[in-house]
């Protein structure tokens, strides 16, 4: 994996759209690297294309999850809890283990915490596991990510975008 030689994020965080690692909040629009407690860049790959993509600064991130319906986050939590592997790195689904390379349609999320330009932590997680994981999800917390979308990516149609879970790390 190519590295940017200044900073050393890996390119498969880099914002599909500008070329570059993201620079600022997709929520709020501050600039990254001046949140001491980090943040946070999610993608979703579908064979082999970006088709979503966002950062979001801690404070936001916080308050994103801040909104999800206490039914979700429990729900989430227990099953994150039961099986999330968080040891197995970017190229295995943290829920199933199944390589990248024989995911179905090659559709799968990545996360990845930062804090400046050092990636603390990252995962990925299958189209299936997703979906498993998006099917514990309240009503309340797909209108959440609704409003997300429609906030921040005027004119997509938040049910042509994933689910919230697919790219959100508790």
């Amino acid at each position: 994996m190519e590295h940017d030689s200044e900073n050393m994020i890996p390119a498969e965080f880099y914002s599909e759209y500008e070329e570059r690692p993201f620079k600022s909040c997709t929520r709020c629009g501050e600039t990254l690297k001046d949140f001491e407690d980090g943040y946070q860049v999610g993608k979703v790959y579908r064979r082999g294309e970006t088709i979503f993509e966002y950062a979001l600064c801690h404070p936001c991130h916080v308050k994103m999850m801040d909104e999800v319906s206490a039914e979700s986050r429990e729900r989430l939590e227990n099953f994150q809890a039961e099986h999330l592997q968080l040891n197995l790195g970017r190229q295995f689904c943290a829920v199933c283990g199944i390589s990248r390379a024989d995911i179905p349609d090659q559709e799968y999320s990545l996360a990845g915490i930062f804090e400046g330009v050092a990636l603390i932590h990252s995962l990925t997680i299958c189209g299936g596991c997703t979906e498993h994981m998006n099917s514990l999800l309240s009503q309340k917390t797909r209108d959440v990510w609704r409003d997300f979308i429609n906030e921040n990516f005027p004119g997509v149609p938040a049910d042509a975008l994933p689910d919230p879970n697919k790219i959100l790390v508790m």
